[in-house]
């Protein structure tokens, strides 16, 4: 389930660029303008994600933006480095809550 906290949502279908799609986060339904086409089970962002910023996905940091991100973008591995099991990248970008 999505938290407040998250900046990504997850594609339920694909989703072709300049849907409009919306997704409940902590009981707030918040509608987005898809930029590019997104296949079933990728991200999009939600809010504009600026570069190093943490990846949010169901409460849990899961990476960090390689650059900016719009809102309505596609993020995945293009535009994202996990952070998972990355103890070498973990303490280089810095992840605020």
């Amino acid at each position: 389930m999505m938290t407040q906290d998250d900046n990504v949502a997850v594609a339920v279908v694909d989703l072709e660029a300049g849907s409009r799609v919306n997704a409940l986060r902590g009981g707030e339904m918040i509608q987005t303008v898809i930029k590019n086409s997104i296949p079933f089970g990728h991200k999009y962002a939600i809010k504009k994600i600026q570069e190093g910023e943490p990846i949010v996905k169901y409460g849990e940091t899961i990476g960090a933006s390689t650059g900016s991100i719009d809102e309505g973008e596609h993020v995945h591995v293009h535009n994202m480095a996990s952070l998972r099991g990355r103890g070498d990248k973990a303490c280089k970008v810095a992840l605020t809550p």
